[in-house]
This record gives structure tokens, sequence and C-alpha cells, in this order.
């Protein structure tokens, strides 16, 4: 019996792709353990259960006999994530979206006679030699009456965004357009973007006036006007220090993320070049209308607003 687990044990591994340290790391023993389990012997019963988590197989798989019990999807993914060593999570996640995404709504073996389509580009751009443009993006699009999908399925730039429409629709969940003007008009001003990239390249700390002047280079009076218009957008937070004989503003940014994929995304409206690595559109409705069963649940909405 030990045999075959020792057996068990180095198959499972090397089908996941982990080396006996990493094996090791994801139990919480040595990798000399590993190698010794792998060698005939058997670990201790009490890391059964972590072994086969980490594995994503159960106890029975792990001597050999056949699956008792049928994992849903999401016990599945749970239990694949355990044999992920965490540093490589993200990476493998996305490798495994990008592999089934043309499986969604299609078959991918009849989207292309030559049969050619890899899962992933291995970049990001198209050749120079395909549009006379530099570093044009290769993009992938989906969209469905379901939702949309908008990716760059790439090695070198590993981008997906999966959107399935609220039932109320997109357009539910927008600002006022007030509020974009307001934000796109502080993003306009002279200094904003440099601002706001030199803040993202620092740790969360408050910066004053002077000490972003300093360290971007800009006029005092650039940085003031962006900094104040970028507060009352919320892109920064200011905080007023009382000093002794004076009062002096400080801002940080606004402790989010967002500003990479924004970055992202916004690039990807001003790309001039359709360069496609991917495209499907399946949807009849234009992006913002409302399906008939929107339409009447916002009629609802708003009538039971008014009583």
């Amino acid at each position: 019996m030990e045999n075959l687990l020792s057996k068990r044990i180095v198959e499972l591994r090397k089908e996941r792709g982990l080396t006996q340290e990493q094996l090791g790391q994801l139990v919480g023993v040595s990798a000399q353990a590993v190698s010794k389990w792998e060698k005939g012997g058997a670990p201790d019963v009490e890391l059964l259960p972590v072994l086969a988590d980490r594995l994503g197989v159960t106890i029975d798989s792990l001597f050999g006999r056949e699956e008792g019990v049928s994992l849903d999807m999401a016990q599945q993914m749970n239990r694949w994530f355990q044999t992920i060593p965490k540093e490589e999570r993200l990476g493998r996640l996305f490798r495994l979206l990008a592999g089934s995404y043309l499986s969604l709504y299609v078959d991918p073996q009849n989207l292309y006679p030559s049969s050619e389509l890899k899962v992933m580009a291995e970049s990001c751009y198209v050749a120079d030699v395909l549009l006379d443009v530099p570093n044009a993006w290769f993009r992938s699009i989906m969209v469905t009456e379901e939702g949309m999908l908008l990716g760059v399925i790439a090695e070198n730039f590993p981008l997906y965004l999966l959107l399935p429409e609220p039932p109320e629709g997109y357009e539910a969940h927008f600002a006022d357009n007030e509020a974009y003007r307001k934000l796109f008009s502080a993003l306009s001003l002279e200094g904003s973007l440099e601002i706001l990239r030199y803040l993202y390249s620092q740790k969360a700390n408050y910066y004053t006036i002077p000490a972003i002047v300093k360290r971007t280079g800009l006029p005092l009076d650039t940085v003031e006007k962006a900094a104040r218009a970028m507060a009352e957008c919320h892109l920064l937070q200011r905080k007023s220090l009382e000093l002794e004989d004076e009062t002096m503003d400080m801002y940080m940014i606004h402790n989010n993320m967002a500003l990479v994929p924004f970055l992202y995304f916004a690039r990807w409206f001003m790309e001039e070049n359709d360069a496609w690595y991917y495209g499907w559109n399946a949807r009849e409705r234009p992006i913002l209308a409302l399906t008939e069963e929107q339409i009447q649940r916002k009629k609802e909405q708003e009538h039971e607003k008014e009583h």
C-alpha cells in the first residue's frame, strides 16, 4: 500500500507541475519529507487530508481508489487552487480562463479553417508587417446578449475583463454625466497624470504640494491646480495639516488600484487599429439597450418609488 501511495504522490505532483519543494511548502513539510514519501515512506495520518487537498484529490484517490464523491465546480476550483503555489495562482487562473474563453458559446475548432488560432498569443502587439503602426494591441472581444468579455490573451500582457450584464442593464450603474465630465476635466489638466503616476509609484503616504513639486519637477501652480481638481472628484484624498502659524494641505491616492485598469482601458478605447486576435459579436441589441424584461422592471421600480 505504501508503494502505491508513493507512486500516486509522484504522479499527482508531476501532473500539477510541482517540485518536491513546492509541494512541501503547500503541505507544510520539507522537500526531504516529500522525497521520503516518494521513495516508499508514508506521510503521517494527520497530513493525509492536507496532502489530498493540495494535490486536488480525495484521500481515496491518493490510495488509488476511485473517487467516491462528485465535486461541484466551485469545490474543484478550490481544490485546484490549493495545488498551485500562491505566487503563481493569478497567472495560472488567467491561463485557465484564456484557454476556455472560446468555448463559452462556440466550438473553437469551427472558427477558422486554418486552425491556426492558439489559445494564447506570445505577444500582445500586432507585428509591424501586418499594420503600419508599431505596438498596436492584439485584442480579443466577445459580445452576446448575456454580456461581454474583453481581453488581451497574450503571455506578455495578460488582460481579462468579464462583464455579465446586470439584470437592470449596464447603464443603471453609470455615474451621472456631470460627474464623468468633472473627472475627465481634472485628468485633462496639465500635470494630473504625472502626479497620479508618481503617487501610485510610492507607498500610501501623504505628500505636501512642495514635496510633489520637488519630486515631479512640475511648476507649483500646475501642481496646486491639478491636485485640487483631482481631490474634488476623489482621485486624491486631501487632508489639512495644522502647523504653528499656517495650514498646509496634504494629498495621497484614494486608496484604490483603479488607475491601472482605467489607463489600460482608456488605451483600449483610443486604439486606432482594429487589430483583433479574436472577435465575435452575437448581440442583437445595442450595448446600452434594455431588454423588455429590464424595461418592465424599471417601470415597476419607478412606480414603487412614486407610491
